[in-house]
């Protein structure tokens, strides 16, 4: 039987196409290359089945579901996301597709290998044989080793506050900090697979040759663990996007990305510690159940009915598929009907909203107004006011002259009438003269 995996033919993220590239790894060929995307429609050409492992993230296109007969499955490293949970843009549309049908073709080639614990803990929850495989990425090989020509280590897709401050914890070591992205656009490339494989030896020999890497991509550090990199993992995500992580917080270095910043989680980037390596058992497990689905299928003959396990005919599944969609778009349809039913309410309650800002804005500008006018009428008083004041001042200014020219005056009188021969005179008149004539002294 001839081999295959899957790829995300579009993806923006080269994580993908390294678990495409460590299953890759563990096969005897590669012979097909299955759109992740569009895994219902997949025949071969002969008409034969394809031993695939299908380790992905599932499920972005919910109508692909199960995939097609021409695919003989080997579950291990699977994902599945919901969206919501992790905040990301999605649909209404949970676990529908892995009920029915959809969850008697996962049993039939159970138990189903999981990537992380949240999957995990789903697929029980609603009856689906399954056990924690880990991620494929951990059965990668190393790399070429190359001692380079000046120390460094990998940053990868963490923030600029984070970089500078690596880079101030290395000043004056003498190794150097490479950053590096994740991101890789195939959304409209016609890359071939050998050019993408290239993309992905280059980057983990990158990693490969790190002092240690830094990241908060699991895709990054899953493969520095299979390669024995140190490696620092900053948990950065919000809570329910932490369920993609777990029980990897327990196998890797990590902390907040708070405590990088201030130096309290205890990690030496110029001297890093080695790995744990709680992952070396889930990892040769993985690797073994790997190797099984190989030997048990490379010399495998037959058609596809001799292997499909999953007994229903293609218009039975079209039927469950078309039904499962109907009630799953009328759900939606109820979501978005009540949606649209709150969205008019806020709308009712807005233009209320609004009237009642408009009339209360009139009156109190109809307020300001009157107040503006009692500013300047008080403005104009205070100005009258303050002439008023002015020019009592001025008399008051007068009015001391005035009295201090009578007082200068009235000391000049004085000093006459103390003078001993107008004393003597006015005595004298005073002798001659009726009592209310008289001068007082």
């Amino acid at each position: 039987m001839k081999f295959g995996i899957l790829m995300h033919k579009n993806t923006q993220n080269i994580g993908d196409d390294i678990q495409s590239f460590a299953a890759a790894n563990l096969l005897p060929s590669v012979d097909y290359f299955l759109d992740r995307e569009t895994l219902d429609t997949f025949k071969t050409e002969d008409g034969k089945p394809v031993a695939t492992v299908m380790s992905a993230w599932y499920m972005w296109s919910k109508w692909n579901w199960p995939p097609s007969k021409y695919i003989v499955p080997l579950y291990v490293g699977m994902h599945w996301a919901d969206h919501q949970l992790a905040q990301q843009d999605g649909s209404p549309i949970k676990t529908e597709f892995l009920t029915g049908i959809g969850g008697e073709y996962l049993n039939a080639y159970g138990p189903i290998g999981c990537r992380d614990l949240f999957t995990y803990n789903t697929f029980k929850d609603i009856g689906i044989d399954s056990y924690f495989s880990g991620c494929i990425t951990l059965t990668l090989p190393k790399m070429p080793i190359k001692k380079p020509e000046q120390e460094y280590i990998c940053i990868v897709d963490i923030g600029k506050d984070l970089i500078d401050h690596a880079r101030e914890l290395l000043k004056g070591t003498g190794i150097a900090v490479k950053v590096v992205k994740h991101y890789k656009d195939y959304r409209n490339s016609d890359a071939t697979w050998e050019e993408r494989k290239k993309a992905v030896t280059d980057l983990l020999t990158v990693y490969q040759n790190a002092k240690c890497v830094i990241t908060r991509r699991l895709h990054c550090a899953l493969p520095c663990l299979a390669m024995d990199v140190p490696v620092l993992l900053i948990n950065s995500r919000k809570p329910a996007a932490t369920s993609r992580f777990e029980p990897y917080f327990d196998w890797i270095h990590n902390c907040k990305r708070e405590a990088f910043l201030d130096d309290s989680c205890g990690y030496d980037i110029a001297n890093p510690p080695p790995n744990n390596g709680k992952h070396i058992e889930t990892r040769n497990q993985l690797i073994n159940t790997v190797k099984e689905f190989v030997e048990k299928y490379k010399d495998a003959d037959g058609s596809c009915d001799d292997f499909n396990r999953l007994k229903y005919t293609d218009d039975e599944i079209m039927k469950w598929r078309h039904d499962t969609m109907k009630s799953v778009m009328y759900d939606w349809l109820m979501y978005t009907r009540n949606d649209f039913h709150t969205i008019k309410k806020l709308n009712a309650q807005l233009e209320k909203s609004n009237a009642r800002f408009k009339k209360d804005h009139a009156e109190v500008s109809k307020e300001i107004n009157t107040l503006k006018s009692k500013i300047k009428t008080l403005k104009a008083e205070k100005s009258e006011l303050e002439a008023e004041k002015l020019k009592l001042e001025s008399e008051k200014s007068q009015l001391e002259n005035k009295k201090t020219e009578l007082e200068a005056a009235n000391s000049r009188y004085v000093k006459i009438l103390n003078c001993r021969p107008v004393k003597t005179t006015i005595k004298l008149r005073n002798a001659f003269v009726n009592d209310n004539k008289k001068i007082k002294l």
